[in-house]
């Protein structure tokens, strides 16, 4: 197999060590022909001197940093503009990937040019290593992703080689053409959906997408300093991330879902969740939470969606 370059993309925001780890475990892939992108958003503590130190020997590694915090959608478009490889790998910087997990992704996008987008299975670690994530899709009529495996541990069930899906949380790769095709991470999302909107969009300019099941990442899933536990699980650790949330579920709903899917949705679940989420942030005694959440809420229900395939990086 030519190796071709593939163009490791890496955000990172205040997480030196944890960051540190997830690219010792990418240089120590067995495929080697990588550049790896490591965007930070504007740290405000030691990464990207840290980064640079650490690693100042080794050539693959750039640094690319910003004047000001894009988080994940804004951090990847950084990327994207500045790689060279024919794949690009996108890789939350809370992962300890495989040794493999890059040969056999790229080895399944060798197959078939019209695969766009592939991704691995997330291990969690702090859960007896069994499965976070197997897949990327939505269940429409409740806006609900679908957890297939979920908590399972891998020697307790039977996997294909492959097979399809929608996007590929966490971890993902997509080909040169399939990015060229979409653009980049829409921005409108900021943080949370912008995953599942790029596989969306991947899918919708004609391309395949699959989970490729020998493919594995270790999800490390870090609680941040000032985060509630159970908060953070739940994707609410802090008022800005409930807001884009909140917001960005319904953007996404307007986006994917068909109308009869949008009824069931404004008339049920948009109230289900608002009073889920608001009830677990103020059990917490995170008043500032509560709120953010109800106030990403109307954003997304007043927000305009337009819905091209293709964004403006």
């Amino acid at each position: 197999m030519c190796m071709k370059l593939v163009s490791v993309i890496v955000p990172t925001y205040n997480r030196a060590e944890i960051l540190c780890d997830c690219i010792d475990s990418i240089i120590c892939s067995t495929y080697t022909n990588l550049e790896i992108i490591i965007v930070d958003n504007k740290s405000t503590d030691q990464t990207v001197d840290i980064v640079k130190h650490r690693y100042s020997n080794d050539k693959r590694i750039k640094i690319l940093k910003l004047k000001k915090n894009r988080m994940a959608a804004g951090g990847r478009n950084a990327g994207i503009k500045v790689a060279k490889g024919e794949y690009m790998l996108f890789v939350d910087n809370d992962n300890i990937v495989y040794p493999d997990m890059i040969e056999l992704l790229i080895r399944e996008m060798e197959k078939d040019e019209n695969i766009g987008l592939t991704g691995p299975i997330s291990i969690n670690k702090f859960n007896n290593d069994r499965i976070w994530l197997a897949s990327g899709d939505y269940h429409f009529f409740s806006s609900r992703p679908k957890t297939l495996y979920a908590n399972k541990k891998i020697e307790e069930i039977t996997l294909a080689k492959r097979y399809e899906t929608c996007y590929s949380p966490n971890v993902m790769m997509a080909s040169r053409k399939a990015v060229q095709a979409v653009g980049g991470f829409d921005r409108v999302y900021y943080a949370m959906y912008e995953e599942a909107d790029f596989g969306y969009r991947i899918l919708q300019a004609g391309f395949k997408a699959y989970i490729v099941t020998d493919a594995r990442t270790c999800h490390l899933g870090t609680v941040g300093a000032g985060e509630q536990e159970r908060l953070r699980h739940l994707g609410i650790g802090f008022p800005e991330r409930a807001y884009h949330f909140a917001k960005n579920r319904t953007i996404f709903m307007k986006k994917y879902a068909n109308w009869y899917h949008m009824i069931t949705y404004y008339l049920i679940f948009i109230h289900v969740f608002t009073f889920y989420y608001s009830f677990m942030a103020l059990k917490y005694g995170r008043k500032d939470i509560a709120a953010a959440w109800l106030k990403g809420t109307v954003a997304g229900m007043i927000a305009s969606v337009p819905k091209q395939i293709k964004v403006k990086i």
